[in-house]
């Protein structure tokens, strides 16, 4: 374990205490929910592991865990969209962590080219669900805020699923 964080000794410990005891997963990660500090417009999710965590915290830049490539990633390294980090707090049993941020540049996270990851809404209600067809998406933002081909490299396109 990481010297900067505490073992997890009881729920008291960690629910009530002075000190950082991150439950990562069985696979070591962590969920990170990122906002926008000025607006809290919810940007995007992710994981971070031990490593990304850490280096969040040193370096006041958001750091994370890609799953689909297995490595660490600044955010921001490849398109200058750069999350600088303004507040990060974690949940009552410390397994969720919640980052407000600053992006750099056009202000958009998302690699599709959007400004948030969450650019469509889900239609719900029974009328939603009458047909039995596949549910329609609902576009929020009208137009991206950047072109993902120009931004970023084919040998960097985070677009892997």
């Amino acid at each position: 374990m990481n010297p900067l964080f505490t073992a997890r000794t009881s729920v008291e410990q960690v629910e009530s205490g002075f000190l950082l005891a991150p439950k990562f997963d069985t696979n070591g990660l962590i969920p990170v929910v990122t906002t926008d500090v000025n607006t809290g417009e919810v940007l995007m999710h992710a994981y971070m592991n031990e490593e990304a965590l850490v280096k969040t915290i040193e370096t006041g830049e958001a750091h994370y865990y890609s799953r689909s490539r297995q490595q660490l990633w600044h955010k921001g390294q490849s398109s200058g969209l750069v999350q600088k980090l303004q507040q990060l707090a974690i949940d009552d049993d410390q397994d969720c962590l919640w980052m407000q941020v600053k992006v750099a540049g056009s202000g958009a996270s998302c690699h599709v080219g959007y400004r948030s990851c969450f650019y469509r809404r889900i239609a719900t209600g029974k009328s939603a669900t009458d047909s039995q067809q596949p549910i329609q998406l609902v576009f929020t933002e009208e137009e991206k805020t950047f072109d993902p081909k120009t931004v970023y490299s084919d040998a960097l396109n985070p677009t892997q699923l």
